[in-house]
């Protein structure tokens, strides 16, 4: 009997730790999917948990360097961690630096499965490096580094679940393809938005132009109004012509006139 019950509680035994070993590789997958094709999209909730970690450190540094008791040393890293989340939310750039840094550092250690002082340091490098350059080329390199990240961890994750841990063939090849696979989309994503933003500037200033053009056609308008008010303005009247005051009266001959003048008569 008690070989009965020893043999079922190894068997829900290894059931249990079966189920929690398919949980955390499910789990594991759905991270990597969500970091892997949504890498560059959610850049803001990156920074907030980047923010929230560095936050809740600061907070049970100072908590432990005060000396205060448990629940005030909670209380600190509580509201370190929302305080820090929510400045990397709004200044996400610089929440984006570190989490370039881990990112970077995390993949080294779990690429080369090593965690000695060396390996620590050329990885701690690596994703200085990196998260500098990503301050100057920010889209594009958020992008590489997320689908690689989240591509790796899918593609580890769902090796383990098949069972083929050992085959190095599959632990190489499936990683790389999802990483590619998430580097696509979110570079077209990303080629989309770009194109949309375009096109709303393009509808932007094409509306401009045309409220400028009816401004403009207004304005000759009204200056065509004002230029026939200055013409009805300076008119002139048909009949008062200014040569007929230059005609002659009537009945004047200019030989006669010069016969009766003494002056002007010639002398036989």
């Amino acid at each position: 009997m008690n070989e009965v019950v020893t043999r079922i509680d190894q068997i829900t035994g290894t059931g249990l730790l079966f189920l929690q070993n398919m949980t955390v590789l499910i789990i594991t997958i759905v991270i990597g999917l969500i970091i892997g094709l949504f890498g560059l999209k959610l850049v803001r909730v990156w920074a907030a948990f980047v923010g929230f970690l560095l936050g809740a450190a600061a907070g049970g540094g100072i908590a432990r360097t005060a000396e205060l008791p448990e629940m005030a040393s909670v209380g600190v890293m509580l509201g370190g961690a929302l305080l820090m989340a929510v400045l990397a939310c709004i200044f996400y750039k610089a929440g984006i630096f570190f989490y370039m840094i881990f990112q970077v550092t995390g993949l080294c250690v779990l690429i080369t499965k090593m965690s000695t002082l060396p390996v620590l340091g050329i990885s701690l490098a690596l994703g200085l490096i990196t998260a500098v350059v990503t301050m100057k080329v920010f889209d594009p390199l958020v992008i590489i580094v997320t689908s690689v990240s989240g591509g790796f961890l899918m593609g580890s994750a769902a090796v383990s679940m098949v069972g083929l841990d050992e085959n190095i063939l599959a632990v190489i090849v499936a990683p790389v393809v999802l990483i590619i696979l998430c580097m696509c989309v979110q570079f077209i994503m990303r080629s989309r938005q770009v194109g949309r933003k375009q096109e709303e500037k393009a509808d932007a200033k094409k509306l401009q132009i045309s409220r400028e053009t009816e401004v403009e056609k207004a304005r000759m308008l009204l200056d065509d109004d004002d230029l026939e008010e200055s013409e009805d303005v300076f008119d002139y009247d048909d009949d008062d012509d200014p040569e007929d005051e230059l005609e002659e009266p009537a009945g004047s001959d200019p030989e006669t006139d010069l016969e009766e003048d003494e002056d002007f008569q010639i002398i036989e």
